[in-house]
């Protein structure tokens, strides 16, 4: 290299090192507006976009559940409360993860060749449509001016129960800052077990992450920010299903199984969880032998490990909650279960457990 090549790329290198810090992507997080400020090339132009996506959690909920028998099943009802002081209207309120996948009775086969008779086929459609619509209404019922779906994800063996505002220039945007929405109502035949509520807040821009370049930073970006763009509040759901025939003994290993993950979701302590378990280890061989005393007083004392936490649970009452109590939000960043830390056992938790003991004990002594 001469002297003029030399002082030529020493001159050029600044310029290059400025553009090269201004043309880099990047996604910085505003807290006072709740907004990410996202930069970079668009995968179409080249050119560098600058736009702002709006978090879509700047709400408040909180959620009242409440279960009774209602023939061979049970009901399934949800007051949804957004505090006062919450930014946005709650636009999505969607009870997810539910581990079951719901069979359509007499769903009719598509047997018509949609090449050699389309006709046909396509009344099959409708008519296999129509049936999975009077199932899904059966199931979940929605306020006024809301609409309620049934979500099957057969791949991963999960059902969700999803309500979103209506369609009409009428219906309601959802459930806006200090204000109140009932009429969530879910009918099944399966036991009490705690879920979570996935809940949104209504923004300007919701998608806006849709043209976002498809490279590793802008994936983990985007995880990121999707991680955080949503509430989780802890509901009664149903979760858990009575065997059929039934078996006490069946049905408690299934309570057992479900109560497993109540630490992970920060629903009970690892001490509290092995306490449960021992009783569970007596309660299960003694079903399974009818010994009726020795059943009664292993879930008397899980009934008690519930009321130690919570005195002012009645048994005959844990599927009705009182006016003072409402699920809130769990924590989802390290800094807010820091602030929050979980209890050792959640009151919502310790209601399923008791209405799914009182359940198991009224089997026993019915003897059926």
């Amino acid at each position: 290299m001469n002297i003029t090549q030399f002082i030529r790329s020493a001159l050029l290198m600044p310029l290059l090192c400025i553009g090269w810090a201004h043309a880099q992507d990047s996604a910085t997080f505003d807290a006072s507006k709740n907004a990410w400020q996202l930069y970079y090339p668009d995968p179409e132009t080249s050119q560098w976009v600058s736009k702002t996506y709006i978090q879509q959690n700047a709400i408040k909920p909180g959620i009242k559940s409440f279960v009774q028998a209602s023939g061979s099943g049970f009901n399934y009802r949800y007051r949804l409360n957004n505090q006062r002081d919450a930014k946005q209207t709650i636009d999505l309120f969607r009870i997810w993860g539910i581990p079951l996948v719901y069979t359509i009775p007499n769903l009719p086969p598509i047997t018509a060749n949609p090449k050699t008779d389309p006709e046909a086929e396509d009344k099959q459609q409708w008519a296999q449509l129509k049936i999975k619509r009077n199932f899904e209404t059966s199931v979940i019922k929605a306020p006024k001016g809301w609409s309620g779906n049934l979500r099957v994800d057969e791949n991963v063996g999960q059902t969700s129960f999803v309500w979103t505002p209506g369609l009409k220039d009428t219906d309601p945007d959802g459930v806006p800052p200090g204000r109140t929405q009932e009429g969530f109502v879910v009918t099944r035949a399966e036991l009490p077990g705690m879920a979570r509520a996935k809940l949104t807040g209504s923004t300007p821009e919701p998608w806006g992450l849709d043209n976002l370049p498809d490279t590793p930073y802008w994936n983990q970006k985007i995880d990121e920010i999707q991680d955080l763009d949503y509430v989780l509040v802890p509901v009664l759901a149903p979760v858990i299903p009575v065997p059929t025939p039934y078996s006490g003994a069946e049905l408690a290993r299934r309570l057992k199984n479900h109560v497993q993950s109540w630490p992970k979701y920060g629903h009970a302590s690892a001490d509290v969880l092995a306490r449960l378990n021992r009783q569970f280890d007596v309660l299960i061989p003694a079903l399974e032998m009818n010994n009726q005393s020795i059943a009664r007083a292993a879930a008397a004392a899980m009934r008690k490990e519930c009321t130690d936490h919570h005195r002012d649970l009645v048994d005959a009452q844990v599927g009705e909650d009182d006016g003072a109590q409402a699920s809130v939000p769990l924590p989802r960043t390290p800094a807010q279960r820091s602030a929050t830390p979980a209890p050792a056992l959640d009151r919502l938790a310790a209601r399923a457990l008791m209405f799914d003991l009182r359940y198991l004990m009224d089997r026993l002594d019915s003897g059926h």
